[in-house]
């Protein structure tokens, strides 16, 4: 049977292509090897915000009395936590398996391995069901996996990567994270809030390494508050086994120095899952990063496109999820579609969280880019200082000499929600002066913007302007 569009990878770039193809009148067949939505649904996105929540709820009941509540006998089950984040990934599973199917979209389950350009190979448990498949177009959506470092004794029992600590039985009392970036912060939020002792050890010289630099500082600031230690330009050099489980040397500040702990967290990035001998029987081109692709997620080859963590492009499910669009788009309809990557918003999903869009200071000073920024403290925010959440800020990053933002930063409670003005600013090139014209409901945390905005090139209401 001949399809017009197969997909290789059921997580957010496949299954987003495969749903606008068959949207675009395509006949589709998605294949996947293991669960349906891939890293996010099941080992990312979904399940850590789950765990998040059930941590924040923890948090909150401690410090409930601030609200003229009072609990008694308070506690968590960890098994009762585990299973509704186990519910919940089921429950996104099932509707995705839904849309699927009203989609149209014929769904195989098993491996892959390419004949040609247009012919792969299913490859199932049951020898008798394996079959070719041959397609008018492909996409290559099969994504990442954990990277584990050469680090000596990254191989004893207790070292576990981002999926394996997904499923711990219980709350280990110490744990040492490897990497600073997103998802180790993310991970030490989690279990510090239920009561891990968490030492992160970072090789770069300050915590979130791509994010803006007082959101750096302002994180460092909030991560003591929750009794977790940041070690940045440190190297883990071995793990051995200790008298509490694991012994992990790290140089630091030019001494060698030990931490123990039961379990360490490596938690360093992700590579992109190929097989490399496969592309180079068919003349696709790729790098360590990942499989190339031009503006339009086609390979080398014709008529084969890549998405998502395969590319290494931006590893994050939405970018993803625009590519799998882009690509479908172009292997089955007009063909006009560009993937633009300036607008790409990144949110981290600490306490508080943190988001942003757009270019950094750090990024604007390397370029040489006259800017202006501005600041606003969620303290001085009505909606905040009601919830009991000021800790965070907004800052603006705007050209010095057309005025349009071309850098939004927040953090702060919702901060993941309230980027989407940024998103919409920096994608479409608004000025400080349009963003400030708006008039922002209060109270309202987005008020927190609105403010922002109106210090880049004026003056602010509720606050003294933070403005250089």
């Amino acid at each position: 049977m001949t399809y017009q569009l197969c997909v290789i990878g059921a997580g957010s770039g496949g299954y987003s292509a495969a749903i606008k193809a068959a949207q675009l009148g395509a006949k589709v067949i998605l294949i996947e090897k293991d669960n349906l939505g891939g890293v996010c649904m099941n080992k990312g996105c979904i399940p850590t915000k789950t765990l998040l929540k059930s941590a924040e709820k923890w948090q909150e009941v401690q410090n409930i009395k601030e609200f003229g509540v009072f609990v008694e006998r308070a506690g968590y089950d960890w098994e009762k936590v585990m299973e509704r984040k186990n519910n919940v990934v089921y429950q996104m599973r099932k509707g995705l398996e839904k849309l699927i199917k009203l989609n149209k979209i014929e769904l195989a389950v098993g491996k892959v391995r390419f004949i040609s350009k247009n012919t792969i190979r299913l490859i199932t448990d049951n020898p008798d069901q394996e079959r070719n498949i041959t397609a008018e177009k492909i996409i290559i959506a099969t994504g990442s996996e954990p990277f584990v470092p050469p680090i000596p004794g990254a191989d004893l029992a207790g070292v576990i990567t981002s999926d394996d600590v997904l499923q711990l039985d219980e709350v280990p009392g110490s744990m040492v994270i490897v990497g600073a970036g997103a998802v180790g912060v993310e991970f030490a939020g989690i279990y510090a809030g239920f009561g891990c002792m968490i030492t992160i050890v970072e090789m770069a010289s300050a915590i979130l390494p791509l994010c803006d630099v007082d959101m750096q500082k302002r994180m460092g600031l909030s991560l003591r508050k929750q009794h977790i230690t940041a070690k940045t330009g440190a190297a883990v050099k071995a793990v051995t086994r200790g008298s509490n489980g694991l012994s992990v040397t790290i140089e630091y500040k030019g001494k060698e120095e030990i931490i123990e702990a039961e379990k360490v967290l490596l938690a360093v990035g992700r590579k992109p899952v190929f097989a490399s001998e496969e592309l180079d029987e068919i003349g696709i081109s790729y790098t360590r990063k990942g499989i190339v692709v031009n503006e339009k997620m086609e390979t080398s080859v014709q008529g084969i496109y890549a998405v998502g963590d395969v590319t290494g492009l931006s590893m994050l499910a939405h970018s993803a999820s625009h590519q799998g669009l882009i690509a479908a788009v172009n292997a089955v309809g007009d063909g006009e579609a560009v993937m633009h990557y300036n607008a790409i918003p990144s949110c981290i999903f600490t306490q508080p969280e943190i988001a942003q869009v757009g270019m950094t200071e750090q990024e604007c000073e390397k370029n040489g880019r006259k800017i202006v920024t501005s600041k606003f403290n969620f303290m001085a925010n009505g909606k905040a200082v009601s919830m009991g959440e000021t800790e965070g800020l907004v800052k603006l990053i705007a050209d010095s000499q057309t005025h349009k933002l071309i850098g939004v930063h927040i953090m702060g409670a919702h901060a993941s929600d309230l980027i989407a003005e940024g998103i919409v600013a920096v994608q479409n090139g608004l000025t400080a002066e349009e963003i400030a014209a708006c008039i922002h409901p209060h109270p309202t945390l987005s008020e927190a913007v609105g403010e922002a905005a109106m210090g880049l090139f004026g003056n602010m209401i509720h606050q003294i302007n933070m403005k250089r």
